[in-house]
């Protein structure tokens, strides 16, 4: 086991190909020997340190006021615990349901053609799940990012991952996964300023209800190695929900060889376990159905 605050999914594979490296030395009566050393966390800050000064943060503080000003709330229920423990942790369930291999070659393909990306479209899933449980035209959602994107954070083991706000405006003869793709670009554009930043500024102001009601949405998509010990079996387990979560309700895209998995984390001290299954089936739904692209998203 290793925290979260040392470890995420991009260290998975670093701590993989590793592990097995040393365990063959050691096996053959060996010491490992690495190509080049491991950033020290001196060198991880300094890296993150010289991107963050590079960054116009004005311009993004800016982008995040007009984007997330008069965000709504999710839903019209009331909070069942008391809202500082909202984000915290709690007793959880999982829903987990398979996109089979057809459909995900059929938006794999409208990808390609139309040049939007595979979290893109699984945004647009649970958020058209969202509108038809909510009814609400204008949803919200925390999107994980990897804040990695340097040879030195690359390499590092650690944790370099931040969230920031989807809002996903649904309106009339709307191309939604184009809206969706440009959204996504544009806080990738935006993502030295967190989310837990953009909260706190006054200038934005988010109430603390609409803070603590959104939902979150992770896409899986690090390489997974196997764990190549020699004279060992080892296999992969998906848990049935995340342990760790940063609200009420997350739900992660988790590909794997040819399909993939939604796996759909509740707190059963907020929301009834059968929003999970019924946000599962809509964004099922909307899988299936198949994209519906009017023409290039780019």
């Amino acid at each position: 086991g290793i925290h979260h605050i040392a470890f995420d999914g991009w260290s998975h594979t670093l701590l993989v190909h590793d592990l097995t490296h040393a365990y063959t030395a050691r096996l053959a009566g060996k010491a490992p020997e690495w190509d080049h050393p491991a950033p020290t966390l001196r060198q991880t800050y300094d890296e993150y340190a010289r991107l963050h000064d590079a960054a116009d943060l004005p311009a993004q503080r800016a982008y995040w006021r007009g984007q997330l000003h008069g965000l709504p709330r999710q839903g019209d229920g009331e909070l069942k615990v008391p809202l500082e423990q909202a984000l915290a942790w709690g007793p959880k369930a999982g829903h987990i349901l398979t996109v089979s291999p057809q459909v995900l070659q059929r938006w794999d393909q409208a990808a390609r053609e139309h040049r939007f990306s595979r979290s893109s479209y699984f945004v647009a899933a649970f958020a058209t799940a969202l509108r038809a449980i909510h009814h609400q035209d204008d949803i919200g959602l925390l999107m994980i990012v990897a804040k990695r994107g340097s040879r030195v954070l690359d390499s590092a083991f650690t944790t370099r991952i931040n969230s920031n706000c989807v809002r996903v405006r649904f309106a009339p003869g709307q191309d939604l996964i184009r809206h969706v793709q440009q959204t996504v670009d544009e806080l990738m554009a935006a993502q030295d300023v967190p989310f837990s930043e953009s909260a706190a500024d006054p200038a934005v102001g988010l109430p603390s209800e609409v803070v603590a009601g959104l939902p979150g949405f992770a896409y899986q998509d690090n390489v997974v190695l196997p764990l190549d010990l020699p004279g060992c079996r080892t296999e992969e387990v998906v848990e049935p929900y995340a342990r760790e979560v940063m609200s009420g309700l997350t739900v992660e895209a988790i590909p794997r060889h040819a399909d993939a998995l939604l796996r759909i984390t509740i707190r059963t001290d907020l929301l009834p376990f059968a929003l999970a299954e019924e946000l599962g089936a809509h964004m099922l739904r909307f899988l299936e159905a198949g994209p519906q692209v009017t023409g290039p998203v780019r």
